[in-house]
Parts: C-alpha cells; sequence; structure tokens
C-alpha cells in the first residue's frame, strides 16, 4: 500500500517537471527564432533628407502690370494726424525715406482695443464649445411608465364595540382596559354626558374604608323612688355597676356607621345645556359627587371595583366604539391626586433640526432645470443651434484676427517712407487738399520699374513691407526679384486674382519695386509669387517628415530609425500640425536631415533588423543648424 502511494506521487512530479521542461523549451524555441529572424532580416533605408520638407510658408499668386513712372501719392486720412512732416517740396528722396510721422496714440488704442475684442470672441468661442460638450452629454427626458391603478380594497369593516358604554359610573362600573397603575390606568367608554359618583371616586382615592367619629349618647337622669331609701355609702373596692341604657337606645358596635343619611348639598355647578364645548360636556361629570337617593346595591354577582386609590381613564370614541377614534376624555389618578382633561395623544418629539439654507448664500448651487429634463428632439434642436452659434463665433474670431492686424499694419505704418526713387513734387496743407479732394503730398519716380498687386486679407501680418518676391514676364521669359515697398491701409475694389479661392474676402494692394529691370517695357503684364510666412510663427528649419514613415501602435507614433548599431529600431515621436497635406511636423530633437529610416511596413520592417545602408554612409553626423 505504501508502495503505491509512493509511485503515485513520483509519477506526479515527473509529469510537472516534464511539462515545465516543455514550457521552457517552447520558449527558449521562440526566443531563438526571433532572434534569428532579426538578425537575418533586412530593410531598405532611406536618408531622412529624402523624405522631408522644410515649411516655408503659403504661397499666393497674384498679377499686376509694369510701371516705369511710378507716383506716390497720399491722401488726407482724418482719422489720422500728422505729427510731423520730414521733407519739402522739390526735395529728392529714395526709397525708405522718410516723408511723415502719424500721432501713435490713437493708432496703439485702437490695436489693443482690437486686441481685446479677439480676446473677447475668442473667450466666447471657448464657452460655446464647452456648452456643446455639456449638451451632448444631457441625457434626455424620458416619459416614465407608470404602472395601472390597483383597484381600491374595500374597507376593513370595524369590529364591533365589546366595551360597555356608560353614562354613569360607580363602584361597580368595569373598565375595558387596564390593570389602574398610574401607567396603566383603568380606561372607562363613556358618553359625552357621562357622570362619576361619589362612591366612584372615594374608591378611586382610596377614603371608602374611613369611618366617622361616633357622637356621644346621652345618658338619661334617674327619677327618685316615692319612699326615701338612704343611700348605702360606697364599699371601697367594689365593683362599679354599669349605667342602664335607656330604653329606646339601641348600642351600636364600635365600627358601625350610624344610619343617618345627611341633607343633600345644593349643587351651583351649571347644567349641560347651559355650557358648550369640552367643558359643558365633561364638567357633567361631578354632577353626582355627592349622595343621591339611588340605590347603588349592586346583586351579589356583578363587578366592584377595589378600594383604591387607583388611576383611570373616561375616553370618548366615535360611535360610542372603543375601536374608533378617540374623540376626547378626561383623567384621574389617585395615587397622585391629579386630574386633567386630554384630547389626543403627544406625538414624542424627533429632535431632528432643520437645516436653514440662506437662499443668499453663494456656495448654495441652484438646481438648473434643464439638466435632464430636455426631450431627445429639444436636445437636437440647442445642439444644432449651439454649432450655428459656434461657427458663428469661429468666423466672429477669424474677423477680430484680421482687425487686429490690420490695426498693427496701421501702427506699423505710422511712420510713411517715401515707395520710390524721385522728387516731392507736391505738398499742400490738409485743409486744402480735402476741400479739392486731391493728395497732400505727392512724389514722383523716375528710375526702374514698378508693380502693384494684390494679396488677401489672410496674409496680413505674415508679408511685410521690405520681403522679396517673385515676377515672371512670360512675354520675354524672364524670373525677376521685387522688393515690397508698401501695402496699403485700406482695400482695394480690385477683383484681381489674389490666391484665394473665396470671393467674400477682401484684398489689399501692395507696391514691389524693381530693380534688376532689363528687357522690361511699360505697361508689360507680370506674374506675382507671394511667399507668406508661418501663420503660427513655426521656426523655418522645423523638420516635417512624410506620413508614409509614420507608423502607430497603442504605445503612440513611431519610427524605424537607424542607430548607430547600423539595425533600425522602433522610435516613439511627437508629431505636430500636416504641411502640403502630406508632411508631419516630427516635435523635438529625436530626428535631423542627416538620420535615416525605414519603411515601417513588411515582413522585414521589425525592430532590430538589419539597415541596408549605403557604403558611405555615415551615422550620427548632422549639420548644425545655422544662426
Amino acid at each position: 500500500m505504501k508502495y503505491g502511494i509512493h509511485s503515485t506521487r513520483k509519477r506526479i512530479l515527473i509529469a510537472a517537471i516534464s511539462s515545465v521542461t516543455a514550457i521552457a523549451l517552447v520558449v527558449t524555441g521562440v526566443t531563438v527564432f526571433m532572434n534569428v529572424q532579426k538578425s537575418n532580416a533586412a530593410v531598405d533605408v532611406e536618408p531622412v533628407s529624402n523624405v522631408s520638407t522644410m515649411y516655408w510658408g503659403d504661397q499666393s499668386n497674384t498679377y499686376g502690370v509694369a510701371t516705369s513712372d511710378f507716383i506716390q501719392s497720399l491722401y488726407p486720412d482724418t482719422e489720422k494726424s500728422i505729427s510731423e512732416i520730414f521733407v519739402k517740396e522739390g526735395q529728392a528722396v529714395k526709397i525708405g525715406d522718410v516723408l511723415l510721422q502719424y500721432d501713435t496714440t490713437k493708432l496703439e488704442l485702437n490695436v489693443e482695443s482690437k486686441k481685446l475684442e479677439q480676446e473677447k470672441k475668442s473667450y466666447e468661442l471657448q464657452q460655446a464649445n464647452k456648452d456643446l460638450i455639456r449638451l451632448q452629454n444631457t441625457p434626455p427626458y424620458v416619459e416614465p411608465v407608470f404602472p395601472d391603478p390597483e383597484p381600491t380594497p374595500s374597507p376593513t369593516p370595524v369590529p364591533p364595540s365589546k366595551a360597555e358604554l356608560y353614562t354613569e359610573i360607580n363602584e361597580h362600573s368595569k373598565p375595558f382596559q387596564g390593570s389602574g397603575t398610574s401607567e396603566d390606568p383603568y380606561v372607562f367608554l363613556c358618553t359625552e354626558d357621562c357622570v362619576l359618583t361619589k362612591e366612584f371616586l372615594m374608591r378611586l382615592l382610596g377614603l371608602s374604608t374611613l369611618t366617622p367619629t361616633p357622637s356621644p349618647t346621652p345618658t338619661p337622669t334617674p327619677v327618685p323612688d316615692s319612699t326615701d331609701v338612704p343611700t348605702p355609702s360606697p364599699t371601697p373596692n367594689a365593683v362599679e355597676t354599669p349605667e342602664p341604657t335607656p330604653e329606646g337606645t339601641e348600642e351600636l358596635p364600635p365600627d358601625t356607621e350610624p344610619n343617618q343619611t345627611p341633607e343633600p348639598i345644593p349643587s351651583t355647578e351649571p347644567t349641560p345645556e347651559s355650557d358648550t364645548g369640552l367643558g359643558a360636556s365633561l364638567v357633567s361629570w361631578f354632577r353626582l359627587l355627592t349622595t343621591d337617593d339611588t340605590d347603588h346595591t349592586a346583586a351579589p354577582d356583578s363587578f366592584e371595583l377595589p378600594n383604591g386609590p387607583f388611576a383611570a381613564r373616561f375616553e370618548v370614541h366615535e360611535e360610542n366604539n372603543e375601536n374608533l377614534p378617540f374623540l376626547k376624555g378626561w383623567a384621574m389618578d389617585g395615587h397622585r391626586i391629579s386630574a386633567g382633561f386630554f384630547l389626543e395623544d403627544a406625538a414624542p418629539e424627533d429632535n431632528i433640526a432643520m437645516l436653514s439654507v440662506d437662499p443668499d448664500d453663494p456656495w448654495v448651487a441652484p438646481i438648473n432645470p434643464g439638466d435632464g429634463m430636455y426631450t431627445q428632439e429639444q436636445l437636437n434642436q440647442m445642439i444644432a443651434e449651439k454649432k450655428q452659434q459656434i461657427m458663428d463665433l469661429e468666423l466672429a474670431v477669424k474677423q477680430a484676427k484680421l482687425d487686429l492686424n490690420k490695426a498693427k499694419l496701421e501702427l506699423e505704418n505710422a511712420t510713411v517712407t517715401s515707395t520710390v526713387n524721385g522728387t516731392v513734387k507736391t505738398l499742400t496743407d490738409l485743409d486744402t487738399a480735402i476741400a479739392s479732394n486731391a493728395p497732400f503730398l505727392v512724389v514722383s519716380g523716375g528710375d526702374g520699374f514698378y508693380v502693384t498687386g494684390t494679396l488677401n486679407e489672410s496674409l496680413l501680418g505674415r508679408v511685410h513691407v521690405g520681403d522679396t518676391i517673385s515676377v515672371s514676364a512670360w512675354e520675354i521669359g524672364m524670373t525677376m526679384e521685387a522688393e515690397i515697398v508698401k501695402i496699403s491701409d485700406f482695400p482695394t475694389t480690385s477683383n484681381g486674382y489674389s490666391g484665394s479661392g473665396n470671393p467674400n474676402t477682401s484684398n489689399y494692394a501692395f507696391t514691389a519695386f524693381i530693380s534688376n529691370a532689363e528687357g522690361l517695357q511699360n505697361g508689360m503684364m507680370l506674374d506675382i509669387i507671394l511667399q507668406a510666412g508661418s501663420e503660427d510663427g513655426a521656426s523655418n528649419d522645423t523638420l516635417y517628415l512624410s506620413k508614409a514613415y509614420i507608423r502607430s501602435d497603442e504605445g503612440g507614433r513611431y519610427i524605424l530609425k537607424v542607430g548607430d548599431d547600423r539595425r533600425v529600431h522602433k522610435t516613439y515621436i511627437q508629431t505636430g500640425k500636416t504641411v502640403y497635406n502630406d508632411y508631419l511636423e516630427i516635435k523635438g530633437d529625436v530626428l535631423t536631415t542627416a538620420d535615416y529610416v525605414a519603411f515601417p511596413y513588411g515582413t522585414q520592417a521589425i525592430d532590430g533588423a538589419k539597415a541596408n545602408l549605403p557604403e558611405d554612409a555615415v551615422l550620427g553626423e548632422s549639420e548644425a543648424p545655422t544662426e
């Protein structure tokens, strides 16, 4: 028997060891296979410079006409005040020379006002988006389903009264409840005009056994006999003979009450007919406190109350039934010699203090009746209205931003410089210019060529005076550079093409000077390419990698970057905005143009695979950014 037990344990131990060994072999095999696969896998890689780009901003196309003699005219502006004029009539000027200076105080206030307006609209847009999220998360109101009303149960019949109803309570009246103590008094069912007898009250107070002191019986005077018989002298130590009892007088036992009925005392209490209310009905209970002529002798087998003291309650119920609601009553306690009326039992105090809430307390949040109280149709309508409000606010934010850029542009142009190389032809006072609707300052140029184009309002603040643009004259097949010398403060009414697809936006005229204008002729049509800077002020050396070389998993976005061991490794990255619809911004310094990356898809594109690098590839050496 013992040999069988040891054999079974041995077999179990051998099976367990075999299972652990098999699992270890499987894990080892998988690990070895993966390592072999990594060591044998090879993947092609590309330099980052070939699959990335730099973002230099947006391009905008427009056109203009080459002009050999450009005239710069300045008209009076009633919203601006000139603080100083730096030129005189007939003075020669060059491009960039200061002509006049506007007062910047009002312009700076205008910039601050536009900035506050933009912040206000941005805040309203933010709050509207929060309201939309709250509405989308608000559960709709669902009409509750009420169960069918249960049938009204038939009233429970009131059990008949088993207590005896009394209109007069004496020593033989039987209570229907209680033991006579102060805590559990006798309870009698009474009518409203019930009265109490003297005998009952004496028993309640425990006075029915008291015996009054008997009156002394007078001794009659003896009548002397006709014969004079001398009275013998008293004999000492003689026993005194008791005097005879007068005839007709019966000697009573000491404990026997004399059979004398006192005259009844007239009652001075009002009758029930003359009183009203509870006192009128209950005061009649004392009408028979004195002895009357009624014989209260009970039958030998009748009930008799004990000689007290005891406590009793006298209750009046609806329909004279103790099972129906209590109306009123009277209580007497012979132990304490107390009595009192009562109408109902006092309810026990709950000792619960009510919380007082001050409606003016700012910490007491009012209940919002809208939460959970809207139907699905109402919520859909409110969400649609909120989305429309958000769209309107988004347009208002864009308009406020444009107004701010315009105000900043006016502030930047507070110092007016010459946009031509020429001579001041006209300089008059402002009143004369306003009266004749003519420019008060005119500069006429004669050297070089000028071209005038338009730019969309979305490019305000991204294209500046001094920027270089590209102009092309297809008639002579030449492309030249021009410098922007002026951007108008006011939108133009021209509908010339400005690169914006929205005809509802405004355009602003600008003038550029072409210094190397060889081959150009007056009136020649020119195509203009504007290179606008980044809208968010991003650095021009930011790297943007092709989306094809970026992959995602549960850890985030990653690339397969070649390491110093000449193998590709999974490297997680942080991305930013998308440009040109195909490139994602790579944040941080995790990647440079000198690195190599692999296409992250395919059977060979695994972490640790060997990278097929060019023979002259140098890893880890990137060009330092130029300052």
